[in-house]
């Protein structure tokens, strides 16, 4: 199941998340990050974008995630008007396609909080998107209780935080069972 929830209470909810301000006076962005225990880049030995969602699926598994949580670090639409309009390959076309089905289009702005269920599904098509569109790149997600946050680069590479000693230990345990290695 995904639920869309309003940026604004998502803000007021979930305030670990890391944001981006735009400030127009000085013309630049100032970043919030959460304080963290750890911050780790992880990637595949070999390049592969079909196992890099099963291995994420694994370490999430491993870390017995029920729910993720996706929030934009900028207040903007998921889906930008432009890449509404445009279609080009078929995975991006059906990645978009699954976003505009579940209401999350071009004046939704808020986070998304999905079940285990349907993580495979969902992280296929936030990763086509991550890869294919230059607009899609602030996005990170966590567990509902906001231990760990992840980020996904267009590269394949995953950007790993993590909020506090416990959880920190867990990863650093857990990930070794994966095929992830440090970037």
């Amino acid at each position: 199941m995904i639920e869309l929830i309003n940026r604004d209470l998502a803000l007021i909810k979930y305030r670990k998340f890391p944001l981006l301000a735009f400030d127009e006076d000085l013309d630049d962005y100032f970043p919030y990050y959460p304080k963290y225990t750890g911050v780790y880049w992880l990637k595949l030995k070999d390049e592969n974008n079909t196992v890099l969602i099963d291995e994420l699926l694994k370490l999430l598994n491993l870390l017995e995630i029920k729910e993720l949580l996706f929030l934009g670090q900028i207040d903007k639409p998921w889906i930008s008007k432009e890449m509404s309009k445009r279609f080009s390959l078929v995975t991006y076309n059906k990645a978009i396609r699954f976003f505009k089905n579940n209401s999350i289009w071009t004046k939704f702005s808020g986070a998304v909080k999905i079940k285990q269920e349907d993580f495979k599904e969902f992280l296929i098509h936030f990763f086509t998107l991550t890869k294919f569109e230059a607009y899609f790149w602030d996005y990170y997600f966590s567990d509902d209780s906001q231990n760990v946050f992840f980020s996904i680069h267009h590269s394949g590479k995953i950007q790993v935080l993590t909020l506090n000693k416990g959880t920190n230990q867990k990863f650093l345990s857990l990930v070794k069972s994966t095929n992830f290695i440090d970037s």
